[in-house]
């Protein structure tokens, strides 16, 4: 009985129990043993005790059990003496134990019984306790752990202080250890904050304080202490943790503070901007200065009847922020406040937590700034403006007609100025008495004035603009100025005159003798009146207007020129003499260098331009002597040109700079081309030198414009996103933090924030891209547009697989122009007919193209989606302007500005037809060797 009894205990011991003979056989292998070794029973039995000890170990071992036997002395917790022993499961893994022996002598000899622990975990806890004591012994807070108990005298006993406090205090540990922290209080020490901290104490709840503690030495110092209770594995509340931190300067520098409010007391009633003191609590107000008394309009007693909420416009935005309640300085920023009568302004708001008659209160500062706010929208609007006339020089300037570029021009002046109308009248000049002559008008509408094309009464401006004796200026008036102007009132019906002009701007474009040669006109403009910053703008307009209207002359007529001349040259008779005359007579009217070079590179002829530029008479110049006009580091590449040009008996071109007599440096662009011949042999070349240096000044303007918003986009890119990614990472920080316990509230305002932090950085990449789009040189090759927009609806199929879109993709669509800014574009068409067609039953999205009335392809993308009104598609391709709610349709307003760009800079047109719930169609033409298979 008593052996079954003795077995059943063994079975039920929690700990591992083995038990071998002198032979070092396993007698005796419990059931914890086989749980802790992973071993059954039956196949360790009567094997050697070596099967649960590593090799390593082995030989050791079982000279001490020998030796155990021998002396019979009974071990108890080996581990304790330092000697880590470890054992072997049957997996193979060596794991830490400790282990008690005890012997027994019975009539088959001695026993061997070993209780044995795994104390894997008390070493893995004794390591992170290492850790944590070399951590906090290397902190600059000082560090203080007590007992739980006693909280009444004499209080809980100090079992540890790291170094910081030894350095802090002057105390070494030896003297704290078994004492009461008390012992550092002192005469100036809180007795209504120690009652605070025990009353938390007695809650055994956490608490943070300000005291008053002392060193050694007897110095006072302040200090931020945090203490929180330290439970054990059971929940027991065993010891107190105190973290203290030397607070003693900030302490100073707030009496500082509170003294330099007293001292600047006086200036507070004279000082030049608004300034006011709140209740923290109230938010009533307690004082107000003589200058926020006149500027609000409210009397002192009237003020200090009232709060901080009704003198901000919007109750519902707030008028503080919630964290103002720290001893910090804050900045509110820009709101909105509203005076006495009603009337509101934009107030710049710094305020500054105070103590004002032992009260918690807030001072503040308010500026209003309302009229900085309205000059920093003005350089805005300006800057947008430069930059999209900067983007018209092209769209201007490589039309090849004077008709095609005097609507061009109309078309950019009216968008670039926002504008409803204009006009671009080109004139000749005739008798002075009679005034000035329109022989062409080019007219520019918006949608809201099409219908009336027919009226036109911008068509009467030349004659009205040149007897208003403006000679050559600019000429502004607003809708008053027109409607009491007696000229204008002579125009048209009361009903088309009021209908049609709604302020006026007149800007001429004059030659380069300075003589009239046409105007531009601006009427209606979106918002407000014409500014002198608009009339800055058209004047740049015009000025373009004139050097490309030049070009075109002068194209025109070297065409005609060359024709005239090839001509008489295939004829070979006697009228060449006559022909040369001809053409001499030409030249020398021509606003531009024209000259002749023989066979041998000497020249024989200059044009009257010549000798304007660079003074002298033919005889100084001709051979090779008008080498001394040009800029003797251009000499080589000229001659280089014309070396190969000879060889090859073929045109040459290039830039060369020209000493010009009044001192001054001129960029030509000269080209030449041989006159050939019966037999094709060059005789001669006849060459025009353009002077396009003010087209250089530009075209530096322009790339120095290009690298600033090059480095602004970088310095913006890095600006926003730095916050936005600190934004975004607390965040994500925060919310798994909280994991699935948080509040459901506060897990919806950080979704919130990260979707907004997710929109912006959008945002900030849209408008990165768009920069690019328009900075990014044009690299012009074959592009298969019907495999791009295939590719592109792929990839949105792939991305939401779930949505059924028909896709019809006409086939062979071969345009030639920049891969990866057209592939741009149709990612942006194509992502917006997805976007704005997800909500029909069945989408359909389709890509082709037609012809227009002149027999040139027009691409287009069409959708079945929600469509748009065709009243606003004036702010369709504007940076921002969306047709749609953000909750309806996500996005940023920035795509189809980007695709404006992109068709603009390969000389195209960008248009939309659409109607509400019924679908929209975005056209496109790409004029530069566009294809289609």
């Amino acid at each position: 009985m008593s052996a079954l009894l003795l077995a059943s205990v063994l079975e039920s011991v929690m700990d591992a129990v083995i038990t071998v003979n002198q032979q070092q056989k396993i007698v005796l292998f419990n059931r914890a043993a086989e749980k802790m070794f992973g071993w059954p029973r039956q196949e360790v039995m009567q094997q050697p005790l070596e099967k649960l000890i590593p090799a390593r170990f082995r030989p050791g071992h079982g000279r001490r059990l020998e030796q155990f036997g021998v002396t019979g002395a009974t071990a108890r917790g080996m581990a304790k003496s330092g000697v880590m022993i470890y054992g072997l499961r049957a997996n193979g893994q060596e794991f830490p134990i400790d282990v008690s022996i005890s012997q027994v002598d019975t009539p088959e000899g001695k026993l061997f019984t070993a209780m044995v622990w795994d104390i894997t975990g008390q070493q893995a806890a004794r390591a992170q306790l290492k850790l944590l004591e070399t951590g906090v012994s290397h902190l600059n807070d000082m560090v203080l752990i007590t007992e739980a108990e006693p909280r009444s005298e004499p209080g809980p006993r100090i079992v540890f202080v790291n170094a910081a406090f030894e350095r802090h205090t002057g105390y070494s540990c030896q003297e704290v250890m078994g004492r009461s922290p008390r012992f550092l209080q002192g005469p100036l020490t809180q007795r209504l904050e120690l009652d605070r901290i025990g009353a938390a104490l007695s809650a055994w709840q956490p608490v943070r304080a300000e005291l008053v503690n002392y060193t050694k030495a007897g110095q006072a110092f302040w200090a931020e202490i945090d203490i929180v209770p330290i439970a054990d594995a059971r929940g027991w509340f065993t010891h107190w943790m105190s973290v203290q931190r030397d607070i003693s300067e900030r302490k100073l520098a707030e009496q500082a503070l509170v003294d330099s409010e007293q001292r600047y007391a006086a200036l507070f009633a004279s000082a030049p901007v608004p300034m006011w003191v709140f209740d923290w609590a109230s938010r009533k107000f307690l004082t107000v200065n003589q200058v926020a008394i006149e500027d609000y309009g409210y009397s002192a007693a009237e003020f200090l009847s009232m709060g901080m909420p009704e003198i901000h416009a919007d109750a519902a935005h707030g008028f503080w922020p919630p964290d103002l309640a720290g001893d910090v300085q804050q900045r509110q920023g820009s709101c909105q406040h509203r005076r006495k009568d009603g009337s509101l302004f934009f107030a710049d708001v710094v305020a500054r937590p105070i103590q004002y008659a032992g009260r918690p209160a807030c001072f503040v500062v308010a500026l209003d700034m309302t009229a900085q706010a309205r000059a920093e929208k003005e350089v805005q609007d300006y800057l947008f403006t430069l930059q999209r006339a900067a983007d018209a020089t092209q769209a201007i300037t490589q039309h090849l007609t004077l008709e095609g570029m005097t609507q061009e021009l109309a078309e950019q002046a009216r968008g670039v100025i926002g504008a409803h109308q204009a006009a671009v009248t080109l004139t000749a000049h005739g008798d002075p008495a009679q005034g000035v002559h329109p022989l062409s008008l080019s007219l520019s509408l918006s949608g809201e004035y099409e219908p009336y094309r027919a009226l036109t009464p911008l068509a009467h401006g030349p004659a009205i603009y040149a007897n208003s004796g403006h000679g050559t200026r600019p000429a502004r008036m607003t809708q008053a100025g027109l409607q009491a102007h007696p000229a204008w009132q002579a125009v048209g019906s009361p009903a088309g005159r009021d209908r049609m002009l709604r302020g006026w701007l007149a800007v001429p474009l004059t030659g380069r003798d300075g003589q009239q040669i046409g105007l531009l006109q601006l009427s209606d403009k979106y918002e407000g009146e014409f500014t002198q910053q608009d009339e800055y703008v058209a004047t740049e307009l015009a000025q373009l207007a004139f050097i490309a209207i030049e070009n075109v002359s002068l194209l025109q007529e070297v065409n005609q020129l060359n024709v005239g001349l090839e001509k008489k040259v295939a004829e070979r008779t006697l009228a060449l003499v006559r022909q040369e005359d001809l053409f001499r007579a030409l030249a020398d009217q021509a606003p531009q260098v024209i000259w002749t070079l023989d066979q041998n590179g000497d020249v024989n002829y200059f044009n009257r331009a010549w000798f304007d530029l660079v003074g002298g008479s033919l005889r100084d110049w001709t051979g090779k002597q008008w080498f001394a006009a040009v800029h003797p580091e251009d000499l080589p590449g000229i001659k280089a040109n014309w070396l190969l040009a000879q060889a090859s008996q073929q045109p040459f071109s290039g830039l060369r700079r020209l000493l010009c007599k009044d001192g001054s440096v001129h960029t030509m662009a000269y080209r030449a081309s041989p006159v050939r011949d019966e037999q094709g042999v060059a005789t001669f070349w006849v060459g025009i030198d353009a002077d396009v240096t003010e087209i250089k000044r530009i075209e530096a303007a322009l790339r120095l414009s290009n690298q600033e918003l090059e480095a602004f986009s970088y310095s913006v890119s890095h600006d926003l996103r730095a916050p936005l990614n600190t934004i975004n990472g607390f965040g994500s920080l925060l919310a798994r933090q909280l994991g699935g316990d948080g509040n459901e509230k506060v897990r919806h305002y950080l979704a919130r924030i990260q979707q907004g932090v997710a929109q912006m950085g959008q945002m900030i990449e849209d408008l990165l891209s768009l920069a690019q789009v328009a900075r990014a040189q044009l690299r012009s090759v074959p592009v298969d547009l019907s495999g791009m927009a295939r590719s592109i609806l792929d990839e949105w199929q792939a991305r939401q697989p779930q949505r059924e879109v028909r896709v019809q993709i006409e086939h062979g669509l071969q345009v030639h122009g920049d891969e990866r800014l057209l592939r741009v574009a149709m990612e942006n068409l194509l992502g917006n007919a997805w976007k704005f067609s997800a909500q029909q039953a069945q989408a359909c999205i389709s890509v082709g193209h037609q012809f227009d009335v002149a027999g040139l392809p027009v691409f287009f993308v069409r959708d079945n989606g929600a469509g748009f009104d065709m009243v606003y598609a004036e702010k369709l391709f504007l940076p921002f302007e969306r047709l749609h709610a953000v909750s309806e349709f996500a996005g940023t307003g920035v795509g189809l500005a980007t695709v404006s760009r992109v068709i603009g800079r390969h000389g195209g047109k960008v248009w939309a037809e659409a109607a509400p719930g019924r679908g929209a169609t975005f056209f496109f033409t790409l004029p530069r060797q566009t294809l289609v298979a």
